[in-house]
């Protein structure tokens, strides 16, 4: 395992501690025993390279931060996965992030517009931090005065399935902009 004692205690202590002998065997089991499977499963996302194995390090990371959790926990491997599962989640929304600054970067430098999306086009000031269909379904909602029904009744659910979506888009949204400072 390549994660060092330093990388383990530096920077954030708060966060880190040093581990036991028998947490750090824990771990170092763990690590053994389900690394392969993690990588094939990022393999099997389409993810190749650098970035796979800094992912792993950083689910491992986090797994030593949560060590007392990962050790009550009945499946260690599935909550390994979980971790996983969020930070390749977090490396993609931050990865989409850039490539939207770089492209609003790139519109300014070529002199084609504003860096910024138009203010007054909600569609164009929140792309980007949410689903399409998240989107799309909260512009319609708030802005063009669909019911939750004649939602409902395009999207092929019922009503309450209607409004629990509403209420996910809504939470994801405002996830989004707390991330990215926009709140």
């Amino acid at each position: 395992m390549s994660i060092s004692a330093d990388a383990m205690n530096a920077e954030n202590p708060s966060e880190l501690r040093r581990l036991e002998a028998a947490e750090r065997e824990y771990i170092r089991t763990l690590y053994l025993d389900h690394y392969p499977a993690m990588q094939r499963y990022a393999y099997h996302l389409g993810f190749y390279g650098e970035a796979v194995d800094d992912w792993l390090q950083e689910t491992f990371l986090v797994a030593i931060r949560r060590i007392d959790l990962l050790k009550d926990c009945k499946n260690p491997g599935a909550y390994l996965m979980r971790i996983l599962r969020n930070v390749i989640g977090n490396a993609l929304r931050s990865m989409k992030y850039a490539e939207r600054i770089a492209e609003e970067l790139c519109i300014l430098e070529a002199g084609e517009g504003e860096a910024h999306p138009d203010e007054s086009d909600p569609a164009a000031l929140y792309r980007g931090l949410i689903d399409n269909e998240e989107l799309s379904l909260l512009l319609r909602f708030y802005l063009e005065g669909w019911s939750q029904k004649d939602l409902a009744r395009e999207l092929g659910i019922d009503v309450e399935a209607c409004k629990k979506r509403i209420q996910r888009a809504k939470a994801h949204l405002k996830t989004a902009m707390e991330r990215d400072g926009l709140r």
